[in-house]
């Protein structure tokens, strides 16, 4: 039988710690530029204001 050992902090530990950060960055850069070529960047408050409205008032299709 032979003695295997998992390398987590050495060599294959390094390469893995760098692959998953050059993973996670990568993929979130292309989201990124995937929603600026979209015009899907903006900060309205659109639905901040919606969510903060208060919900007794009654919607407007349904007011007499």
């Amino acid at each position: 039988m032979t003695n295997q050992t998992i390398d987590s902090f050495g060599v294959y530990g390094s390469a893995l710690h760098y692959g998953l950060i050059i993973a996670f960055v990568g993929s979130a850069f292309l989201i990124f530029l995937y929603l600026w070529r979209k015009g899907r960047l903006d900060m309205d408050e659109d639905a901040s204001i919606q969510m903060m409205k208060d919900d007794t008032e009654m919607p407007d299709d349904s007011k007499p």
